[in-house]
Parts: C-alpha cells; sequence; structure tokens
C-alpha cells in the first residue's frame, strides 16, 4: 500500500497583503512556499516535495503571490474528501474544466527546478525534480500547508527470514 510522507507548516495569513507579499519584509507568499519545500528536503533527505495541500483561501494567497491573473484557479479539487487519487482526481478536475469560466493551475515550479525557457516555463527533464501539484483540501483550516511525497515503503512488510547456510556442528 502507498503512503505519504507528509510535513504541516504554518503562516499567518493577515501578515500578507493583497499582492500575496509578506507586510514586514515584502517576501511573496510563494517565496515562504519554497522556503517550506526546501524544510521538507532537509527533514527528509531523499524526498521532495511533489504535492502541496491547502484550503481555497490559502490556494488564493498563493496565486496572487505569483501574479496569476484572476481568470486562473490554483488547485484540484479532491473528489475522495482530503485524500489525492492521482488517476480520479485529475479526470474529475478535466470534465469540470471543459465547462468551466476559468483556467485551473494543477502544478507550479518545485523550488528545486532549475531549467526554464526564455518565457519563464520550466523544462521538464526526466532526471530533474517534478512540479508541485496543488491540492485543494477544505478540511485544512486557513494559516496552514501540507507538503507530501508518496513513498512505497511499506511498514507492513514482513521480511523475510534470515536462513543460516552455515551447517550446524555436533562436537563428540
Amino acid at each position: 500500500m502507498e503512503k505519504e510522507i507528509c510535513e504541516t507548516y504554518r503562516f499567518v495569513p493577515s501578515d500578507y497583503d493583497e499582492l500575496g507579499r509578506r507586510k514586514d519584509d515584502g517576501k511573496t507568499f510563494r517565496d515562504v512556499v519554497k522556503d517550506f519545500e526546501r524544510d521538507f528536503h532537509i527533514r527528509h533527505s531523499t524526498e521532495y516535495a511533489l504535492n502541496l495541500y491547502a484550503n481555497s483561501s490559502t490556494m488564493r494567497l498563493l496565486a496572487k503571490s505569483n501574479g496569476a491573473e484572476p481568470f486562473m484557479i490554483y488547485g484540484m479539487d479532491l473528489r475522495h474528501g482530503n485524500v489525492f487519487n492521482p488517476v480520479d482526481d485529475p479526470e474529475f478536475n478535466f470534465q469540470i474544466d471543459a465547462f468551466s469560466e476559468y483556467t485551473t493551475v494543477y502544478g507550479i515550479d518545485s523550488a528545486y527546478m532549475k531549467n526554464f525557457d526564455e518565457y519563464g516555463l520550466p523544462i521538464y527533464d526526466e532526471e530533474e525534480i517534478y512540479p508541485l501539484t496543488l491540492l485543494i483540501d477544505e478540511t485544512m483550516k486557513n494559516g496552514e500547508i501540507r507538503l507530501t511525497t508518496p513513498t512505497t515503503d511499506d511498514d507492513d512488510e514482513e521480511l523475510e527470514p534470515v536462513t543460516n547456510d552455515v551447517p550446524q556442528k555436533e562436537y563428540i
């Protein structure tokens, strides 16, 4: 069974202005999220965050901090509560998008992505980090985000017994 490594981060929404910049130092909320991504990688040195869960209000703050156009909505709606299904959820959202007047932004560049084209768009390389998938979880409080990455580690697996191939010796 696939599990997720996750970390929850908190911030104060009222510390940000209408452009998504922190009032005291002008740092964008997007840059704060990048700091959270770096912290996630430090805590889990072999892993990078692939999913960002947050409520709609936090997604709007993220969109503002990225200078998104008003017709852009950040985040994929989760069909099964607060759990991302990588098959069902994108299909469900693509069906909604066909009839929407808005454009949904499903992911943003990771803090660890390095290669961008002349328009500032990330160039995807199989050996590079994937974008950060944006997932709307309305059960989350305003002022928190959850960064996760799937893992295939399964604590429930039984270890195979170790057999000793050295013959037992008897002393006479």
